[in-house]
């Protein structure tokens, strides 16, 4: 006599293996390529540079028990001019394996290695698990991320936290609980801890959320629910501007950087300079701290610089229009060949030299906007577009920062996995109407 086994236990151990498989794989492909590309630009080596160079010199510190200072002329100093998280976890870094500026890069190899698994957790809240999927490995190829993993130490982490606070937040949408609510608060308020510019999403994501949340649970508990995501983000960002409000004296929400930005962006250099235009600029912004600037404190810093910004657009403000279009056109540009912060080329090696005649980004962006633009068409006329939408809102405002900032790849990368995550959307789309094709089907598609 046979014995019938319950195959449900093993069919869920392969399913489990499989999913498994599914992540690590992206994963360690991401991992490599990042890998790689951190060997060829920066090496064992490798120093430091731009935006980096502040990071660097702030987790050293840290590191070596200094406080989150930067180095003065007589000695270290409190600054709160770069966000906190990034320089405190490479700080921890550097008190296992020293001063090395390699290993923080290996570090952001690592960290841009886990975007593609936060996308397909977001693209299957979003579009299912299929999508996700797809997503994430385009993401783990994208040329882009691969790039921005050795040449500033200052991005994937934010681009990883984005990430992951918006698939927290479709979860809770679609399921929702006040431990979700609080939990993708915590995630929002890390992403700003890593970058400020995130402050005002948390309130675009709860309107977002209002009419979502009203169909499944009540108007009082939607209230609840709402002021437990900000509860969140405070919870993570207070303690941080409390500590300046302290060692600054000044209420500084996260840093003291938003002047400056502003004004690198925004000043009669950059747009008087065609090369530049629709830029930044460090040249102007290094003469104003060698000259009206020196000897100011961050906080009177960061007021003159903001003031000094405001001045000129206010000069120039029937040039409005032409300064949104260069902006603009900065940051949706596709070739990441060019002047200014964010090229292929290395001139002193050979992969240098044939990434300036062969550049990736461009050859990718041509192949994935098209498709990402008939995702984002998809989108908006299915039936869940409004929650299906997310993606499209994050893009615009930070299509909006670069109008009032500046215009540049690494201000377009935060994004770059829901242009991703759009471009699956079209491509599923796509197999599955030439699937349909071969089989003699026609696709109806859903009204709402």
């Amino acid at each position: 006599m046979l014995r019938r086994f319950d195959s449900t236990p093993r069919r869920a151990a392969l399913e489990g293996r499989s999913h498994l498989g599914g992540a690590l794989l992206p994963f360690a492909v991401a991992l490599l390529l990042r890998l790689v590309w951190a060997w060829v630009v920066v090496g064992p080596g490798g120093q430091p540079h731009s935006d980096s160079a502040d990071y660097d010199n702030v987790a050293w510190n840290l590191a070596s028990g200094r406080g989150f200072s930067f180095d003065g002329a007589t000695a270290p100093y409190p600054t709160a001019f770069v966000p906190p998280l990034l320089p405190w976890l490479t700080s921890l870094l550097y008190r296992t394996v020293g001063h090395h500026y390699f290993a923080a890069v290996l570090l952001q190899c690592v960290i841009g290695a886990l975007i593609p698994g936060a996308l397909a957790a977001f693209g299957a809240a979003m579009s299912g698990a299929a999508t996700g999927r797809l997503a994430g490995w385009i993401v783990a190829l994208h040329p882009l991320l691969v790039f921005f993993a050795g040449y500033l130490m200052t991005e994937p982490l934010f681009t990883l936290l984005l990430t992951l606070a918006l698939g927290l937040s479709a979860e809770w949408i679609k399921t929702p609980r006040p431990g979700r609510a609080l939990g993708a608060g915590v995630a929002w308020g890390l992403a700003n801890l890593t970058r400020p510019t995130a402050l005002l999403l948390p309130l675009g994501v709860l309107a977002w959320a209002w009419a979502p949340l009203g169909l499944t649970v009540t108007a009082r508990e939607r209230a609840r629910q709402m002021a437990l995501l900000l509860a969140g983000v405070a919870l993570v960002v207070g303690p941080w501007t409390v500590r300046n409000a302290i060692v600054l004296h000044a209420f500084v929400p996260v840093t003291t950087g938003g002047g400056g930005a502003l004004y690198v962006g925004n000043n009669e250099t950059v747009w008087s300079d065609p090369a530049r235009r629709g830029g930044a600029t460090g040249g102007a912004w290094d003469r104003q701290l060698a000259g009206e600037f020196r000897g100011l404190s961050e906080v009177e810093i960061d007021a003159r610089a903001r003031a000094a910004a405001l001045a000129f657009l206010a000069a120039h403000r029937r040039e409005w229009p032409a300064m949104a279009l260069a902006k603009l056109a900065r940051f949706w540009r596709l070739s990441a060949v060019g002047s200014g912060a964010g090229e292929w080329r290395r001139p002193e090696s050979p992969i240098g030299r044939l990434l300036a005649v062969v550049d990736p980004l461009r050859l990718w962006s041509l192949a994935l906007f098209p498709l990402a633009a008939w995702g984002a068409v998809l989108t908006v006329r299915g039936p869940r577009r409004w929650f299906q939408s997310l993606s499209l809102w994050v893009i615009l405002y930070f299509s909006l920062l670069a109008v009032v900032f500046f215009g540049a790849l690494r201000m377009r990368m935060p994004v770059e996995p829901l242009i991703a995550l759009l471009g699956a959307v079209g491509i599923s789309d796509l197999r599955r109407r030439l699937l349909a094709r071969r089989r003699g089907l026609r696709v109806v598609e859903a009204r709402g």
